[in-house]
């Protein structure tokens, strides 16, 4: 039933069907155009094609079991998404949420040392706290270990930004996807980040349906096709001076 309600499922079906009749009619040219969307509607939301994109970027560096005694961790915001009247953590976006509970759990595994810092992020709330570090005390993150900074607007200005507060060694927090990205701006501002990737959105082999078109996969190439033209933006924006 879950396969048969998916919009990207459906899509593909009605295009079959589409396809068919351009077919019958002889429609030749209409029906190249339509097989040619297919094959790429087709590859972009099956699981083989999603983890043909993502894992050239989530697997460049692996998780982080046992991190490394440092002063900081640095969690950088996937986006928030404030309304009134909702939980802090309903609040907090899959890949945000996922940055935090990472941060949260490699603050808890070095017995709660480091000090928390949240980059980026704009959805406050009474005193101007942003939501993630909100959602850190929510977690039991004390207060007094946690720090933000909210001006920058993407990563190469986060990282600028933490240059302005810390140096040496610190544990970096982003998505798995996000992480080459990110390490390339912080090297760029002499900083010495140890990468802890996290939300991975590669899907494991279901078999038969992991080739079924769905939703989950299609997100999952958007996200990679977006990383592979920031980063090629980045290299034209601010790599090649």
């Amino acid at each position: 039933m879950d396969v048969v309600a998916d919009p990207v499922f459906l899509l593909f079906a009605f295009g079959l069907l589409l396809w068919g009749f351009a077919l019958r009619r002889r429609w030749w040219k209409g029906a190249g155009v339509i097989a040619l969307g297919l094959a790429f509607l087709y590859v972009l939301s099956t699981a083989p094609g999603a983890n043909f994109l993502l894992q050239p970027l989530e697997d460049r560096y692996p998780a982080a079991f046992s991190p490394p005694e440092v002063p900081a961790i640095v969690v950088l915001s996937g986006g928030e998404n404030f309304r009134p009247a909702r939980p802090v953590l309903n609040s907090l976006p899959s890949s945000t949420l996922a940055r935090v509970v990472e941060g949260v759990r490699l603050f808890l595994a070095l017995e709660g040392k480091p000090t928390l810092w949240f980059v980026g992020g704009e959805g406050f709330e009474g005193s101007g706290v942003p939501l993630m570090a909100q959602a850190a005390w929510e977690l039991g993150v004390p207060k007094e270990k946690v720090r933000w900074l909210t001006a920058s607007r993407n990563t190469w200005e986060d990282a600028a930004l933490v240059a302005q507060h810390l140096s040496g060694p610190f544990i970096l927090v982003t998505s798995a996807f996000h992480m080459p990205r990110a390490l390339q701006c912080f090297w760029a501002q002499d900083l010495t980040p140890v990468p802890a990737p996290c939300d991975l959105r590669a899907a494991a082999f279901r078999g038969v349906r992991s080739y079924v078109p769905s939703v989950q996969n299609l997100s999952a190439s958007a996200l990679a096709l977006r990383e592979y033209l920031a980063l090629l933006w980045y290299r034209l924006r601010y790599f090649s001076k």
